[in-house]
């Protein structure tokens, strides 16, 4: 049986940094938090953004 070397050319190194890093596809989509607040329902005046209709 042949001796093989400590590290055959085939194998990867641990240590060695990848060829190609890994990056992202595509940007990611603008998220949920960063769309601009809905404006007040004309519907139902006097309930404000913040206040909240009571249920009926």
């Amino acid at each position: 049986m042949a001796t093989q070397p400590d590290t055959p050319p085939n194998r990867i190194d641990p240590q060695s940094p990848p060829e190609a890093p890994p990056q992202p596809a595509e940007p990611e989509p603008m998220h949920p938090d960063e769309t601009p607040p809905l404006p007040p329902d004309f519907d139902e005046p006097g309930i404000g953004p913040e206040e909240e209709p009571t249920p009926l």
